[in-house]
């Protein structure tokens, strides 16, 4: 059986047209995407938020390495030692964290609420 796509509309101009199932695949799709880009955004948060609480906070326990290992993996270039800002002198390194990794925490909200509405069917927005 072929998905129902329509190109065309009454007044000739293009525009697709999906079925029920398509629409609920790709809605649930736009959903994950911008669930699994939330995490994301969030864990660079929560990461900065640690390191700049670092003397109040047990840098040995599991959660908070996980925390900051992966906000350290998944800055790109906007990491906390060598990003795009980088300050020196006192509370460099929290303020590092904060800049850097908060706007990493916005692209990536950014681009996950692009991505999403990318991929939602029109009918549903």
């Amino acid at each position: 059986m072929s998905p129902k796509v329509t190109t065309e509309d009454s007044s000739g101009k293009s525009k697709a047209r999906f079925s029920a199932g398509q629409a609920a695949v790709r809605t649930r799709a736009a959903r994950a995407v911008r669930i699994v880009f939330g995490v994301l955004a969030t864990i660079l948060a929560l990461g900065a938020v640690l390191v700049v609480l670092r003397s109040n906070v047990n840098a040995d326990n599991s959660i908070v390495q996980f925390i900051t290992d992966t906000a350290d993996g998944i800055s790109g270039p906007f990491s906390r030692n060598d990003g795009i800002f980088n300050f020196t002198g006192k509370n460099a390194e929290s303020k590092n964290a904060l800049l850097n990794w908060g706007i990493a925490a916005i692209v990536y909200l950014v681009v996950g609420r692009l991505l999403a509405n990318a991929i939602t069917p029109r009918t549903s927005r």
